[in-house]
Parts: C-alpha cells; sequence; structure tokens
C-alpha cells in the first residue's frame, strides 16, 4: 500500500484504462469492413477481442514482436473463421483506423485533470507516441498529459525492465516509490511495475479474475475510484 503524500508521479496506461478499447476497437472494425467489402458481425469482433488478448499477452511475454501481430493478426483471424479477405491489407486499415478511435472511458477527464493538478502525469502504452498522442488528443485529455513512453518508440515493451529503465531515465530525478502505474493488464502494468518497484493500481475494467500471484496494491472498478486514493 501507499500514501498519496509520498506519490509524485503517476504512469496511466491508455486502452482499458483511458479510452475504452472495446468500443474504439468495435468501431474501427465496423469501418474496416465497410470498406474491404466484409461482412460485419458481432461474432467475428468478439473472435478478434479474444485472439488480441493472446497475442498481447504473447508480446508481454516475450514470445511475439509488435511487428509480427501486425503481419498475421488479421490473416490468422480470417483462416480461422473461413472468410475470404486480404489479411495484411485489412491489418493496415485496422492499424491506420485505430489512430481515429477515442471513445473515453467513463469518468477520464475529471479523473486526469484531478492527476494532473497534484502529481505529474504520463502516459505507458505498448503502442506508438503518435498513435496515442493522437487518440488522447481527439478525447481531449493529451492537456492532462506530460509526457507518453510508447513502447513502438522506446524499443523495448512494458513489462520489461528496459522499458522502465527507460522511463524513469526521463522522469528528472524521480523514483519508483515516489510512483503508482494505473492500468487494466494484470501483467504488463502491474506484474510489471511490481517488479520494477513502483506502486500498483489495477483498473479491473472488464471485472475479469484476480490472479492468485499477482497483487495490486489497490484495484478499482471505476476509474473514478482513483481520487479517493490519490
Amino acid at each position: 500500500m501507499f500514501r498519496k503524500e509520498d506519490i509524485t508521479t503517476v504512469l496511466m496506461d491508455v486502452d482499458d484504462t483511458l479510452l475504452d478499447f472495446k468500443e474504439c476497437a468495435r468501431e474501427n472494425v465496423r469501418g474496416c469492413c465497410r470498406k474491404n467489402g466484409i461482412e460485419y458481425s458481432d461474432s467475428m469482433f468478439d473472435f478478434f477481442l479474444n485472439r488480441n488478448i493472446i497475442l498481447w499477452k504473447r508480446i508481454e511475454d516475450g514470445l511475439l514482436t509488435v511487428d509480427e501481430l501486425h503481419r498475421t493478426r488479421w490473416a490468422g483471424i480470417f483462416r480461422d473463421l473461413g472468410i475470404e479477405a486480404d489479411g495484411p491489407a485489412f491489418e493496415l486499415d485496422f492499424i491506420a483506423g485505430l489512430r481515429d478511435t477515442s471513445v473515453p472511458v467513463a469518468g477520464a477527464h475529471e479523473v486526469m485533470k484531478y492527476l494532473h493538478d497534484r502529481y505529474k502525469v504520463y502516459v505507458v502504452s505498448n503502442a506508438s507516441n503518435l498513435q496515442q498522442s493522437t487518440r488522447l488528443g481527439k478525447a481531449g485529455l493529451m492537456q492532462y498529459v506530460d509526457g507518453i513512453f510508447g513502447s513502438l518508440d522506446i524499443g523495448f515493451n512494458k513489462p520489461s525492465r528496459e522499458y522502465f529503465d527507460y522511463c524513469f531515465s526521463q522522469l528528472g530525478g524521480t523514483t519508483p516509490d515516489q510512483t503508482v502505474i494505473v492500468g487494466d493488464s494484470l501483467n504488463a502494468d502491474i506484474s510489471g511495475g511490481q517488479a520494477y518497484g513502483l506502486h500498483t493500481v489495477w483498473f479491473n475494467i472488464r471485472s475479469v479474475e484476480a490472479s492468485a500471484q499477482i497483487t495490486p496494491d489497490h484495484t478499482i472498478r471505476s476509474l473514478s475510484d482513483l481520487t479517493s486514493l490519490l
């Protein structure tokens, strides 16, 4: 546990922390289907969500690169669903379209303003600085962000130690024990943060089952709950 008076810096994840990834992705997939002449269905979208979780877990575990995900994700989904479509072309449209989707999580504006009035606030993400700054800007949240640490620009992914080494090399003397990381991923955000000595808040936005191996300092189910902790 931590005392808020000891905290100077908050690291915020983006997808399913500040932005609702499910709704952003749904909007994007619908548009990509229209462009590529593919019939959209909720079952196809649900299949994508499940496959995407598996692939990103492999990235966090160091078993897959982001480039490999981009080469294979939609190609594999279409293959497994028996859909005749150009997976790599659809992937390019999906990545481009994702930059234009920015559905904030409930309470994101109020919470980010609250945090920015009291702490330094940085974004930590396994995407690019450009993608996340564009999306957060469209959502009106960039005004509350002091900087972005995108893994595609850094060259290392959360939860690697090298990723956090880079972040703290840029934080001007801030130490891990002065820092809280907030995110939805038990692996990338919570386990990675704990291994580096950060305080952790798990935003269990999807009400998934807790892990017996990973115990965050705090668990919240609404982003607004963060203001009672910090």
